[in-house]
């Protein structure tokens, strides 16, 4: 059975794009949540002669995670940002660090994404400067800008609180442009 080059995984752990956006965003959400051994362990395990392993071994590793910071290592991801400190005066954001990311959120059908579109994503974290939507058949075209590109993996954990999103992809202005529906 050959394994996968634990240098892919390595890359995509220093922020290079390696899956796509979906598979990306998995790993590294369970990487802050999980032992490096299990990761690489798990990773080593994959037969990439399969059809889909990447995307097994990142739902595989998404279900080892709490929902919490390791006890063992954890980098500071952003989940604290915003919250309340100590009486410490918090940094005011830099609009200069801005940065626009182009998501299209793919819902398990297009009733789910019609009854989400209101309510979901959350707009309100701190860290999200502003946003747009538009919704086609069982997606959502979002335009959103956040505060620091760093802030995207953060972003992403939070949408995969609802059951209702399947998948998150990269898109394009062009995308978001053409799309039929209407912005919010």
């Amino acid at each position: 059975m050959p394994t996968p080059d634990a240098s892919e995984l390595i890359r995509l752990l220093c922020g290079e794009a390696i899956f796509g956006r979906d598979i990306d965003s998995k790993i590294l959400q369970a990487s802050n949540e999980v032992s490096a051994r299990l990761m690489f362990e798990v990773f080593m395990r994959c037969d990439i002669d399969r059809e889909g392993w990447a995307q097994e071994f990142a739902d595989a590793l998404m279900e080892m995670t709490t929902g919490g910071l390791s006890g063992l290592i954890g980098f500071d991801d952003g989940r604290g940002q915003g919250l309340e400190s100590d009486g410490e005066d918090l940094p005011e954001d830099d609009s200069a660090t801005a940065s626009d990311f182009y998501l299209r959120l793919e819902f398990t059908d297009e009733d789910a994404s019609y009854y989400q579109f209101h309510l979901f994503p959350p707009l309100d974290e701190p860290f999200v400067q502003g946003a747009a939507r538009k919704r086609e058949g069982a997606s959502q075209h979002l335009m959103v800008t956040l505060s620091h590109s760093n802030d995207l993996q953060v972003f992403i954990q939070n949408l995969r609180s609802n059951p209702h999103l399947k998948a998150v992809h990269d898109s394009t202005a062009e995308v978001f442009n053409a799309a039929p529906s209407h912005g919010v």
